[in-house]
């Protein structure tokens, strides 16, 4: 696995192409946003930002492409992912049994930002939880 720094803006490019939702700014949700991507015979098969928010660790985001899903990519990324934070570790994800397989558990729903609980889509067609892990 080739685990390399990556630019912030590509990473965002990469998660909506996989499936992610990022708002009409493309902005993180954090601060001191760190990339990673595992690149492999010159392609990005996978990416995780990090950040910290609120005085709190977050994986921003991460995703898989879809050809390379289902091989442990995820749970490899998420290892290294929690390496680089300091507990306890928070996300926000509508994926959130993947992160439970991988030793996360459920946590406070404040950490749902004004963002969040705003947009149209919030428990209508989106349902975001928060798991940490401690």
């Amino acid at each position: 696995m080739n685990l390399v720094d990556y630019d912030n803006r590509n990473a965002i490019n990469f998660y909506i192409e996989n499936g992610l939702e990022f708002d009409e700014n493309k902005d993180f949700f954090g601060n001191n946003v760190k990339s990673f991507a595992i690149i492999e015979n010159e392609k990005i098969i996978g990416a995780f930002s990090i950040s910290i928010y609120k005085n709190k660790s977050f994986i921003e985001a991460l995703a898989i492409d879809i050809e390379y899903r289902k091989k442990k990519y995820g749970k490899l990324l998420v290892k290294e992912a929690i390496k680089r934070l300091k507990k306890p570790i928070y996300t926000i994800s509508k994926a959130d049994e993947f992160y439970l397989k991988n030793g996360f558990i459920y946590d406070n729903e404040d950490l749902i930002d004004k963002e969040c609980k705003t947009c149209d889509k919030y428990n209508i067609s989106c349902f975001p939880k928060v798991v940490v892990y401690k």
